[in-house]
């Protein structure tokens, strides 16, 4: 693809991205708060949270062939198109006073949406950049996301202070509208590799059998599984846990969206500052296995912290792991699956382990609601998941320092 043409695509998914992320930052707080209010129960309140992850697996388990059979320009448009009405049906259900389970229903089919859509985002990347600057592009993406998604919490917080998140909440569309102007000016030339109409003549069944069996025979793309499923076990658990625990430790949730931030912040970090400039060109199972360290050692200082000051501060590490896990999962996807497959191939991983983390989530939520077991004490069990997970990353790393694995490139013949 030409270097201006790609710089200019890029220049738009960032743009769209930033737009994008405000408004699902924005609703996500605004959502926790205003099912909180309305239930007056945090671990309700912590659903907004956790049917994120629902999402991932009943969405990952059917949008994979759809994902591959759509152009990544209308993927993306159908996208931010179904987002604005649903942030516009949250915006209706507040004025009309209805109950929070409206707003739980609305809240996870926005989620639906994002997460459908999602691998679109990522083969925006695959067509555009060649794969050994895959890891950089893609942390860039992230580091847009992140900074957009820091800046809704907070807008969302100020808003809701100020003006009450019942208010608050009529802002939400507008975010998503202008990301749908912005990627409707996308060109993506690279995307002429990819044969849409050899890909559309294959039924849905037969298609997702070719990404299932694609993903399982592919070495990097197994191990990428393996340990995303491992680590989703305790990821599921915090989701639901870290609210539950702000709530007993601050009593109530008015600095969830500090801890939020926090986590965001460290995020923003890694993706701005450190993969760019120490990861770019190293290993991606390398990178997404020193991510799980950290993650591990987090989850276990979260035994160890008493007030709202250093959970953030713990907060912020979790986040720095999380994000740096993101990119090298993604990473790895961009480098070692074909584009007219990618689709499929981060849906097959990504339903297996949110499989696994929904499992735990409900041990967890069985525990903290009916064993009333306190959320202190699983903290500090959870980082036993991501250690074993980063044993099979590392395993991937040392794969590829033997040679053993090869990318899969992209060219559009320019």
């Amino acid at each position: 693809m030409r270097g201006g043409a790609a710089r200019a695509d890029f220049a738009l998914l960032i743009a769209s991205r930033v737009c994008s992320r405000l408004g699902d930052g924005f609703l996500r707080i605004t959502a926790v708060l205003l099912v909180a209010a309305k239930s007056k129960d945090a671990m309700v309140a912590g659903l907004v949270l956790v049917f994120r992850y629902v999402c991932e697996i009943l969405i990952n388990a059917v949008s994979g062939p759809f994902i591959d059979k759509m152009r990544i320009r209308t993927s993306l448009m159908t996208a931010d198109l179904l987002r604005t009405a649903f942030a516009g049906l949250l915006v209706g259900a507040v004025l009309l006073d209805y109950g929070y389970p409206v707003y739980l229903a609305l809240s996870f089919l926005g989620d639906f949406v994002f997460i459908f859509f999602k691998p679109a985002a990522d083969k925006v990347v695959k067509v555009t950049f060649p794969v050994e600057q895959g890891t950089l592009a893609l942390s860039q993406v992230d580091a847009a996301n992140h900074v957009s998604n820091i800046g809704g919490y907070a807008l969302a917080s100020l808003l809701a202070a100020s003006i009450g998140a019942e208010r608050a909440v009529v802002v939400g569309p507008l975010f998503f509208f202008l990301s749908f102007l912005l990627v409707a000016r996308l060109r993506l030339a690279g995307e002429a590799v990819i044969d849409y109409r050899t890909v559309r003549r294959q039924s849905y069944w037969a298609a997702q059998r070719e990404g299932l069996k694609y993903t399982w025979k592919s070495r990097p793309l197994r191990l990428l599984l393996i340990g995303r499923s491992l680590v989703a076990v305790g990821q599921g658990s915090f989701s639901v846990l870290s609210v539950a625990y702000l709530a007993g430790m601050a009593k109530g949730l008015s600095s969830y969206g500090y801890f939020e931030s926090s986590q965001t912040a460290g995020k923003i970090l890694v993706t701005a500052l450190v993969i760019p400039l120490l990861f770019a060109h190293r290993s991606a199972f390398l990178l997404t296995g020193l991510s799980l360290v950290v993650i591990a050692t987090s989850f276990v200082g979260f035994n160890a912290v008493g007030d709202v000051v250093l959970a953030c501060a713990v907060g912020a590490m979790v986040g720095v792991g999380q994000a740096s896990q993101a990119v090298g999962v993604d990473a790895i996807i961009n480098r070692y699956s074909d584009a007219v497959i990618q689709g499929r191939a981060k849906s097959t991983t990504s339903f297996g382990s949110r499989l696994s983390g929904l499992v735990a989530i409900g041990v967890v939520y069985f525990l903290v609601d009916s064993a009333h077991v306190p959320a202190r004490t699983l903290f500090g069990w959870l980082g036993i998941f991501p250690a074993f997970g980063s044993l099979v990353f590392f395993l991937g790393w040392l794969n590829e320092k033997n040679g053993a694995v090869v990318p899969c490139e992209v060219t559009d013949g320019s």
